[in-house]
């Protein structure tokens, strides 16, 4: 994972609370704050991840993909902790049986609807998780790349790889 720099966005510092486990019992409810927890301590992805918003819902995390792309994904939270995630892929127009026509992320299938989000049971941290290694081991096909930063980042990721 990269770890952002020089940015102009929030860095962000979990919250420690939550942090000891992945799943729940069947039932039993994530609150927000341990679902918000889980990312923003997670021990892959914390430096890598920044508040994009003015209020706590809408953070970014970067990647490098397998093939050498620098990827952000967009990650909303709603304030009601029953509601699911969204994740969007920031910055880019791409292709990828995951990925609808705005770049949502639309084949993980335990964000694909609040009452699957309520039953998975699975801490934000490690869906965000899981979602980023799936694109790192299978990278979209890049179309364009509509961020100036992160046009940049990639500028130069492929001028060190050339070196």
């Amino acid at each position: 994972m990269f770890s952002w720099s020089r940015s102009s966005h929030t860095p962000v510092s979990a919250p420690v609370a939550g942090l000891n486990g992945t799943r729940t019992h069947p039932g039993q409810t994530i609150s927000r704050n341990a679902h918000l927890s889980s990312y923003l301590g997670h021990h892959v992805l914390r430096q890598s991840t920044r508040k994009v918003s003015q209020d706590d819902t809408t953070y970014d995390t970067v990647f490098q993909t397998t093939n050498g792309f620098a990827l952000i994904i967009r990650v909303y939270l709603p304030t009601d902790s029953g509601r699911a995630p969204s994740m969007t892929l920031h910055g880019v127009r791409a292709s990828h049986d995951w990925l609808d026509i705005r770049m949502k992320v639309i084949g993980y299938e335990p964000i694909a609807s609040d009452q699957l989000w309520r039953q998975c049971c699975i801490k934000l941290g490690d869906a965000i998780f899981t979602v980023i290694r799936h694109f790192q081991l299978n990278p979209p096909s890049i179309l364009e790349i509509n961020d100036v930063n992160l046009r940049r980042l990639q500028e130069s990721i492929s001028s060190q790889q050339q070196h």
